[in-house]
């Protein structure tokens, strides 16, 4: 009932605020505010609909996800809303927060930005960490989006998707020659901080990596006074295609004793028929007893428009997806490696609304696991 509850309140707070906006930027007894700051308002919603096998996302352990294994079920519809407004020319605040899966909010931006030049843009605030590209792949607005369901990449190595952190984020795109340019991102963050109140940890457990350490590691503030410095770099020779890399490492417990570090590559290329992503990204985590364990993942995804701007339909694109997953590279067994292979389609009878659908079938070294299954999701964005 508590979740019917807040779904309707998040819509409710929706509507609220687009019947608001020409009223907020006409209050004048705040004290604070003006009128020529006019609030922009953006939702972007997605229904999905599962149905996998009993071991679905199982992780080294085997372990299914409990929610979604074994049984069909349509996903609690979850949405985005983003609010910004323009103080100034170069200069405005943005807040950007998601109903995830309609159990929980979540806040993803909370930033002021200042842009007075292409090559610099300075955002203060939270926002996301500029480690792969998960801005550009994973991000539910993007192109490079082509199936409901993350790579390994993002869902294991970057556990859950999304990462954002609080700190100071810069950012620019730097001319080099006609149509080339670098793209850079440098930001200093809070960092990982293992929420446990254990000064020790018991890092034996093979779940450790793969479990306790990303589920519970991105806090929304730190636990110590490390504050890594997470760098992104990229080249792009011509509109539509960068390639470039990302790392940072980070002390992740209180007592600064045990570190973390991540390194990614990626290129993206997008076009008006063609869209692809390919990355590569490594982990590596200290523990007590184990020493320095890693676990690393690759995916190629793409997809390409059939059809385009007909009279029926705005885009038909089928997508194809290739990847592979060490969940622990020091393990000589192989013991959960797998790879796996996803066929999707996107349609798009009209702008700003798409169907996805998609097959997944994966493989594993040693026992297969029962994991392979469909995805369908709907997207609107206004």
């Amino acid at each position: 009932m508590w979740k019917k509850g807040l779904f309707i309140q998040f819509m409710g707070l929706a509507f609220i605020l687009s019947l608001a906006v020409p009223s907020i930027a006409q209050e004048k007894d705040k004290g604070y505010g003006f009128n020529e700051s006019f609030p922009e308002l953006h939702v972007f919603l997605t229904n999905q609909f599962y149905n996998y096998q009993e071991k679905a996302f199982g992780d080294y352990a085997d372990e299914g996800d409990p929610k979604i294994a074994g049984h069909s079920v349509f996903i609690p519809m979850s949405g985005y809303i983003d609010i910004s407004s323009s103080i100034r020319p170069g200069l405005k605040a943005e807040v950007e927060f998601e109903l995830y899966k309609a159990e929980k909010l979540k806040f993803c931006k909370l930033r002021g930005v200042w842009s007075p030049r292409q090559w610099f843009i300075l955002s203060i605030g939270r926002d996301f960490v500029p480690i792969g590209s998960q801005d550009k792949s994973y991000y539910p607005t993007s192109g490079y989006r082509m199936f409901t369901v993350a790579p390994f990449l993002y869902r294991s190595v970057i556990r859950a998707c999304g990462w954002w952190d609080s700190g100071v984020h810069v950012s620019g795109e730097i001319p080099v020659k006609n149509t080339q340019k670098l793209l850079y991102n440098l930001s200093i963050i809070n960092g990982p901080g293992w929420d446990s109140t254990k000064t020790d940890f018991d890092t034996s457990t093979t779940n450790y990596m793969y479990e306790q350490f990303h589920n519970h590691s991105r806090q929304a503030m730190d636990n110590n006074n490390d504050k890594p410095l997470v760098m992104r770099l990229a080249y792009s020779p011509y509109k539509g295609l960068e390639f470039g890399g990302s790392h940072f490492e980070a002390k992740y417990d209180k007592n600064e004793k045990y570190s973390c570090d991540f390194t990614f590559y990626h290129l993206l290329y997008d076009s008006d028929k063609w869209n692809l992503a390919c990355e590569h990204g490594r982990a590596g985590i200290d523990t007590l007893y184990r020493g320095k364990i890693h676990q690393s993942s690759a995916y190629l995804a793409v997809s390409y428009k059939l059809l385009q701007d007909r009279k029926c339909v705005h885009f038909l694109a089928p997508a194809i997806r290739y990847e592979i997953f060490d969940p622990w590279e020091e393990d000589a067994s192989n013991k959960g490696d797998r790879q796996s292979i996803t066929y999707g389609i996107n349609l798009s009878p009209y702008e700003h609304f798409v169907v996805r659908a998609a097959y997944q079938h994966t493989t594993e070294k040693g026992a297969e696991l029962k994991n392979d299954g469909m995805s369908v999701e709907s997207v609107f964005e206004f």
